[in-house]
This record gives C-alpha cells, sequence and structure tokens, in this order.
C-alpha cells in the first residue's frame, strides 16, 4: 500500500473537505501526515456528511469524477468487481481475445504479475475508499465540535465501518490474505503484512455489527433515495458474510430481518424495473456523476457493458455458452436482463452474434446529458436475501428444504418459471440453489466467481471451461498481489502460483 499512501493521504484531504470533484493529482506530494483529521474538516454535521458523501462519490466515480465514465473499469464499486470475477469464472468472455491482454489473461485464468494491471486496480481503489472510511472514523474521534451532535456521529461513524467491512469483502475475496489498515496513520500502515483471511473476516463481521447497531432504519438521503447505507444495508452484508463463513442459522436471521420488512423492501415483479432509482428491491444503490460528458446520465457498469451502437456494435463482454445454457426455457431474466449485437460489424473478428448483459439499460448509444438519471448503480437488492436465507436452510438452518424451496420459488416466479416440486432431496435443493443464484446474480459484483470459491466447485466448473485450457492450477483462486506493493513494502508476500 505504500505506492498507493502518500497519493491516498493527500487526496481524502480534498475529499474530506467536500472538494472531491476539484481535487486533482499533485505533482509533488508533502511529507507524510499522521492524520488527515482535523476539527475544522468535523465542525458541523454539513461537514461532517460531506466528508461520507465525498467517499461514496469516490466509489461510484473513480479518483477522477470527470471521467466517471471510465470508473467501471477502474473502480471495484462502480463495475470492476463485476467485470473480473465474471471473467474469472464462465460468466463472460471478452469479445476482442487476446487483443485486450489486460482482459485475455481473466478470461483464460491465466494471469502472471505481468499481465494484471486490472486486478492491481481493484486492490488499489478498494484501500482507496478503506482510507476514506478510516479517515471519517478517525475525523469524528477526533472533533471536539458541539455542532456535531452525537446521533450524527453515531450514524455516521456506522456508515464508515460499513464501507470498510464492504471493501475489504472484495479484497479478501479477490486476493485473499490482506493488509488490514484500522488507520490513516502512515507511520502504521506503510509496512504492515498481509492479515491472515479469517482476521479479516472477523473485522468485516465486527465492523458490521457496530454498523447495523448504529446507523439508523431510515436512509439518510434527505430526497429518501437509497444512495446511502442504512442499518438494513449492513444487516444484508452480514447475511453474506454469514453464508460465506457457514453460520448458517446467523446467515438466515439476517437475511429474514431484512426480507421481513416489506414496507421497505419488495421484489420488483417486473423485471425491467429491478435496477431502476426508484426500485423496492434495492437495499443500497450508488449515484453516478451527472457531470461526465460521456457517461451523462448511465452508469459506469451499464457503459462499459453495452455497445456503442446497438444491435450491430461490439459489446467487449459477451455472454458464455455455459451461462445460456444455464438458463430454463421461457426465463424472463434471459429475455430481459441480456441482449444480443452482431459483434462483427465494425471490427476484424469472424461474424458473430454474441449476447451481453443489459440488467441497465442506459450505456453510450441511449444516455441523454443533462436529464435525470433512471438507473442508479445496484450494491445490494432483496433478491439475494432470499438466495442467502435458501442457502443457509438448505444446509440446515431453520425451516431445512421446504424453507429453501419456498424462498427459490419466489425467485423463480418472478422470473416466470414453474415452482419446484417439494420432494427435491439436499443435495437437489443445493444445486437449484446453485442455479439460481447463476441465473439471478449474473455479471453482479463477481457473485458467480466467489460462489464456486467457496463452494468448493471452482476446479471442476471451470479446469472444463474450453478458453481456459490448458487449467493451470487452482492457485488461481486468488489474484496475484501488486508487485509494486511488494517493491516498496518487503512485509508484503506473494500469493503462491505467482
Amino acid at each position: 500500500m505504500q505506492r498507493y499512501q502518500r497519493k491516498i493521504v493527500i487526496a481524502s484531504s480534498c475529499l474530506l473537505l467536500g472538494m472531491l470533484a476539484a481535487c486533482k493529482k499533485l505533482v509533488t506530494v508533502p511529507d507524510p501526515i499522521n492524520t488527515i483529521s482535523t476539527g475544522q474538516v468535523f465542525s458541523s454535521e454539513k461537514q461532517a456528511n460531506s466528508a461520507m458523501a465525498g467517499v461514496y462519490t469516490r466509489m461510484i466515480n473513480g479518483e477522477n469524477t470527470g471521467d466517471a465514465s471510465g470508473a467501471g473499469l477502474t473502480s471495484f464499486a462502480a463495475g470492476l468487481s463485476t467485470v473480473l470475477g465474471s471473467l474469472s469464472s464462465d460468466e463472460l468472455y471478452n469479445y476482442r481475445g487476446t487483443a485486450e491482454q489486460s482482459y485475455y489473461g481473466l478470461t483464460t485464468n491465466k494471469l502472471t504479475i505481468y499481465n494484471s494491471d486490472q486486478p492491481w486496480t481493484m486492490w488499489e481503489s478498494a484501500y482507496i475508499a478503506i482510507y476514506g472510511a478510516n479517515s471519517v472514523i478517525e475525523g469524528i474521534a477526533d472533533s471536539k465540535s458541539s455542532m456535531l451532535k452525537d446521533s450524527v456521529r453515531k450514524a455516521l461513524t456506522g456508515e464508515a465501518k460499513f464501507v470498510r467491512a464492504f471493501s475489504y469483502f472484495y479484497l479478501v475475496n479477490f486476493f485473499g490474505d490482506v493488509p488490514l489498515a484500522m488507520t490513516v496513520d502512515f507511520n502504521q500502515t506503510a509496512h504492515l503484512p498481509r492479515t491472515p483471511q479469517q482476521q479479516v473476516y472477523q473485522q468485516i463481521l465486527q465492523d458490521l455489527k457496530d454498523a447495523a447497531a448504529s446507523m439508523p432504519a431510515a436512509y439518510p438521503t434527505t430526497n429518501g433515495e437509497r444512495t446511502r447505507p442504512n442499518s438494513f444495508a449492513a444487516t444484508a452484508l452480514l447475511a453474506r458474510v454469514y453464508l460465506y463463513l457457514g453460520d448458517y442459522a446467523n446467515a438466515a436471521a439476517a437475511a429474514t430481518t431484512v426480507i421481513n420488512n416489506p414496507a421497505d423492501y419488495t421484489l420488483e415483479n417486473d423485471l425491467n424495473k429491478v435496477f431502476l432509482k426508484g426500485s423496492r428491491e434495492a437495499i443500497w444503490q450508488l449515484q453516478q456523476s451527472l457531470q461526465d460528458m460521456y457517461l451523462k446520465d448511465g452508469t459506469p457498469e451499464g457503459f462499459a457493458m453495452i455497445p456503442a451502437v446497438l444491435k450491430v456494435g461490439m459489446a467487449r463482454f459477451c455472454l458464455t455458452p455455459s451461462l445460456l445454457s444455464a438458463f430454463e426455457r421461457g426465463d424472463q431474466r434471459l429475455e430481459k436482463w441480456t441482449d444480443s449485437t452482431d459483434n462483427s460489424m465494425g471490427t476484424a473478428n469472424q461474424p458473430g452474434v454474441t449476447r451481453y448483459p443489459l440488467k441497465y439499460k442506459v450505456g453510450s448509444p441511449n444516455s441523454s446529458f443533462g436529464m435525470p438519471p433512471a438507473e442508479y448503480y445496484m450494491v445490494l437488492r432483496l433478491a439475494e436475501m432470499y438466495l442467502v436465507r435458501a442457502e443457509a436452510a438448505a444446509n440446515g438452518g431453520p425451516g431445512g428444504n421446504a424453507a429453501a424451496i419456498a424462498d427459490l420459488n419466489t425467485i423463480r416466479s418472478r422470473a416466470g418459471l414453474p415452482a419446484l416440486p417439494a420432494t427435491l432431496s439436499k443435495e437437489q435443493v443445493l444445486a437449484a440453489v446453485a442455479k439460481e443464484r447463476q441465473t439471478e446474480l449474473f455479471a453482479e459484483w463477481g457473485h458467480r466467481w466467489f460462489d464456486l470459491k467457496r463452494t468448493k466447485r471452482m476446479h471442476d466448473v471451470l479446469s472444463a471451461v474450453p478458453l481456459k485450457q490448458p487449467w493451470l492450477g487452482d492457485f488461481q483462486a486468488l489474484y496475484p498481489i501488486p508487485v509494486p506493493e511488494i517493491t516498496v513494502n518487503h512485509f508484503l508476500t506473494q500469493n503462491p502460483g505467482y
């Protein structure tokens, strides 16, 4: 992290002053400072909220808000997690193949320390979010201002801990053991070693528990939009983390807490409404910049996925045959959440009609500058909670197979599919859970990649994918640690196999 530490300190200072959009890369950087927390920055509720809002702005728009259209491929929280996880698994492939080496290594599962620029960008952007969260936590703790009410201190500290936990969740699932930075103090973080994955998970759990207890149930935005997390967002992420750790009782309980709040969260019957900014299914969304002349009113991920010309433009990331074959006949998710294009138009590649993700409908060919956005970037949504609870129940959680099947049928019904029979065995239910997660959560936040790894199916599934032959080894379950980080911090070690 030392490579970025000095830059992060200065960038965070701009963030905390509420001037993120104007914060430029500096040619000269002053000596490291122990803390960026000042009484001036956190002297009022407005300033403290501005600091927290700046963290979210950077997550969705990247380091340069004037180039937010590229954030879908440069920020872990704007689309990069989706792209990397989908390419590494069996969901997407890059149509240009060897012409884009940075994605070809992911598509073929042949990453090396020389072709892993995209994973390194994932690392950097996640740690930038963590430093932003830590700066808010420390700034609020250091502030003596009487204008910063205790209720606001508590809620914003909870939000910052939530962001820290969220960011570490992705780091630990892409890279394994990672440095656990709990402060912005350069002297403490410059030479951190890698922290064991289970220890990082324990910190994630603690942060999420604190966040769920500290944040209000109401969203902190004045217009009621879900662009900043609330206590239910923390509970939803807790449900996912408990599931990953095999704590099925707590996973089911947390998911149920969210599901049993229909006044705020319900599944959208119309699949075309799921990813809209007013979606009742949304638990947390990020609001993209409207100042980018290329992004316009679209989302960074929509900009990355949708061809520049509909139907005949090149789709950069295409659905794999294995994903397409996972959809049952009549599955409306294939109809509503994907589209096709003739990739041969405007390229030197052979003719070929392919399908691409279309969960977000607004991209470069149909976006409008200066218009209110129809979509925000979906981070957490209710459908996942049904799938978490179903998997937990099938693994011995409350309700057993019957409860699992009921939750799966809720998701299947929305997709226009017939109900599963009540006679399924545990093994059949778990297979049904895996299939529904594959077809419901495809091209979202790396879910499929993480699912294959945590359920020990990565080798069997991916080693049989033609594009990934020859299979180099299961070490590919983790991305390489960025070499520049190891170069400046001799306490860091590389993941085996790289």
